[in-house]
């Protein structure tokens, strides 16, 4: 068989690099556990969801009287696991564990993918430190599950055209694209295509063609149909006002020099140099494998280039989505979500480096990692300072109740290109239930939703969490027994001028609670 050309058939070697991806991923996830709350922006609305689906029915929490429970609504795999999980464990250790797992899981998802490609194992560890990328620090959960999903699913559709077609592998594949709908709908178009794309480099009859393409159609059906429901005809009652006034605003297309120089952070989310530092790494080690490309073909016949080529072909398609694809559209990122993926397949796709550059280029891998967790590291424990004293005060609040966010400093001073800050007051409802300003479920493609004339739709068209200095204490305060304030004393005292004394404060850390 053709692919069979490019496997290496070391098996002492192959155990030897499964061995060290497994522990650098295990290793990878340390940050995580250093810290109470990790730095992402959309977590604890998240995280919320989950609290909402596993504590539905407690009547202390008052979730039944505000939502209704949607379980064909998409992208809700983060939250039906880590609800799932929060039986067994507290529920901040199950949304914890779940991202832990999505990071670690690159790395052998990349291993089962080098290996089917002909690449070294290794070339996994540099995909892992693509993984602390801005959707992490977005909080873009669905994003870090669907990238270790796409890359083991294409090493299964490689495997599987590689072998005798059975009915087992059309259910596996068919499986694998249906799974998608539950994590993010964008990816599964992007894995629905780049199994195409193998599939038609590999020049089958077009019968056979069919008959594998064919496993993509029941998954693809249905993202399609949920798309054209929820996003195209947004009928009433499906789309919430707030998130038809997000679909209103304008479509933000960025020139190539603006997406160019923001690639770095997109990949290594980090700013003020240190993603330019990491960029250099990754450059340096691709220019190494290039300048040394030592062929792993065998002897007889050789595949025909679009085969031989088929990943690189990928990552170029991938990278060409993110020069054409708006950057903002209908209030959502659409392009900047392909860059770690388009990086992650590139990083895969590079070619094996000659023998006499192989402990060069490892090494540079190696520096990659080690460099991108020493900075992430870092940058933890520094937020870890900056975060303390929220649950500290939202533990002093009674269950059940409204809460606001005032959180006029959304973004941390080691990440200050993302606002981690921004949905803090969400772990209020995680820990005791009750009401937010703003949550989630105003959004379609989440399984919980708000019953009907429950939403404080009317206070989100004046005062949302982004504005934090249009609340206006006459015209808010009253709906709220307590609100989350971060930021400056003399912005707070601004903001609720004398009714401060009355309502009380207490403050920990730069955070405050103000409630009656």
């Amino acid at each position: 068989m053709i692919g069979n050309l490019l496997v290496s058939p070391d098996p002492a070697a192959r155990g030897r690099t499964g061995t060290l991806v497994l522990l650098a991923s295990a290793l990878w996830t340390v940050p995580l556990w250093l810290v109470l709350d990790p730095p992402m922006a959309d977590y604890p609305q998240q995280l919320a969801l989950a609290a909402i689906l596993r504590w539905y029915g407690d009547p202390s929490r008052g979730f039944q009287q505000l939502y209704e429970i949607v379980w064909t609504r998409p992208h809700s795999l983060f939250k039906l696991l880590t609800a799932g999980l929060a039986w067994i464990v507290p529920i901040h250790t199950a949304g914890k564990l779940v991202v832990a797992a999505s990071l670690a899981a690159v790395g052998p998802a990349s291993l089962a993918l080098c290996r089917r490609a002909g690449r070294p194992g290794w070339y996994a560890l540099a995909a892992l430190a693509l993984t602390y990328n801005y959707a992490f620090f977005w909080g873009f959960v669905d994003n870090l599950i669907a990238y270790p999903l796409v890359l083991a699913g294409l090493a299964l559709a490689e495997r599987r055209f590689e072998q005798p077609w059975k009915t087992s592998s059309w259910i596996q594949l068919a499986a694998l694209t249906l799974a998608f709908y539950e994590v993010h709908l964008q990816f599964l178009l992007i894995f629905a295509g780049g199994v195409g794309w193998l599939a038609l480099t590999r020049r089958p009859g077009w019968r056979r063609l069919a008959v594998w393409l064919s496993a993509l159609l029941p998954g693809l059906a249905l993202g399609v149909g949920v798309l054209a429901y929820a996003s195209l005809r947004a009928p009433t009652g499906v789309i919430t006002a707030y998130e038809l006034r997000m679909r209103t605003a304008p479509t933000v297309m960025r020139g190539p020099v603006e997406k160019l120089v923001q690639i770095p952070n997109l990949l290594f989310g980090h700013s003020d140099g240190k993603e330019m530092a990491l960029m250099a790494l990754l450059v340096v080690l691709g220019v190494v494998v290039a300048a040394s490309f030592a062929s792993t073909a065998a002897p007889g016949p050789r595949p025909g280039w679009w085969f031989r080529t088929r990943f690189a072909t990928l990552a170029a398609w991938l990278w060409l989505l993110y020069w054409i694809l708006p950057e903002l559209h209908g209030g959502f990122l659409i392009a900047r979500r392909i860059v770690p993926m388009a990086a992650l397949v590139t990083v895969i796709a590079l070619p094996p480096p000659a023998p006499s550059r192989r402990r060069l280029a490892l090494g540079l891998a190696a520096a990659l990692v080690l460099v991108q967790l020493g900075l992430t590291t870092a940058g933890f424990l520094h937020f870890r300072r900056e975060a303390a004293g929220a649950r500290e005060l939202l533990a002093a609040t009674a269950p059940g109740e409204s809460l606001a966010g005032l959180i006029f400093d959304r973004r941390s001073e080691y990440w200050p290109r993302y606002p981690v800050f921004l949905h803090f007051p969400a772990y209020y409802q995680v820990d005791k239930g009750g009401r937010l300003l703003f949550s989630f479920a105003e959004l379609y493609q989440t399984p919980v939703r708000y019953r009907p004339g429950e939403s404080r739709e009317y206070t989100l068209v004046a005062w949302d969490e982004w504005s934090p200095r249009r609340f206006s204490y006459p015209r808010h305060g009253g709906q709220f027994r307590y609100f989350l304030a971060h930021g400056s004393r003399t912005e707070i005292e601004r903001a609720f001028g004398p009714a401060l004394r009355e309502r009380g404060i207490r403050s920990a850390g730069n955070w405050s609670l103000i409630g009656r």
